[in-house]
């Protein structure tokens, strides 16, 4: 029997709020004064994907168009003020936005992110027919939407944040 309290502990590994930061921070190279931005890139994806997600609703459920084609339109719809939001607002990039080396690429990125997410609604929509609720054949399109854009929200911001919107690396920054 230990006559020391602390040998007959066991130590347990505890997963804190510090340590996912340390682990995020050293896995995705994120600095500290990119906290800022996530917390303002967030805001604006809640921004874009309530309208993405009521478009995708009412395309669907009061306009009458296929999951695929509702999904599309509202997402090109967000699309626009997400574009200038991030631009603007999260990376303070100001002036003439660049053809070839911000709306190109984001669109690129927008358009991969569609694809992505069109399979998973449209995949979702084949599966829910046995569903006799419009509505809840509407809510399930909708989170098969949301998750696909929830696992690449990180992606899309280390991207945009690195070499999107990067001002360190482009001198002519504001114009």
């Amino acid at each position: 029997m230990p006559t020391s309290a602390a040998a007959g502990v066991r130590r347990t590994n505890v997963l804190s709020v510090s340590t996912v930061r340390r682990s995020l921070r050293s896995t995705l190279r994120i600095e500290s004064k990119d906290f800022g931005k996530i917390l303002r890139y967030g805001t604006i994806s809640v921004v874009s994907t309530a309208i993405s997600l009521s478009g995708l609703f009412v395309f669907y459920r009061w306009i009458g168009l296929s999951p695929t084609w509702s999904n599309i339109v509202a997402t090109c719809i967000a699309t626009v003020p997400y574009y200038y939001l991030n631009r603007m607002w999260v990376f303070k990039k100001s002036g003439r936005s660049h053809l070839t080396k911000e709306v190109l690429p984001f669109w690129t990125i927008a358009f991969v992110s569609l694809v992505l997410s069109t399979l998973a609604v449209k995949f979702a929509g084949s599966q829910v027919h046995s569903i006799s609720s419009k509505n809840v054949r509407g809510a399930i399109l909708v989170a098969a939407n949301f998750a696909t854009y929830g696992i690449l929200w990180i992606a899309k911001f280390v991207v945009f944040n690195r070499y999107l919107f990067n001002t360190k690396s482009d001198p002519a920054s504001t114009s």
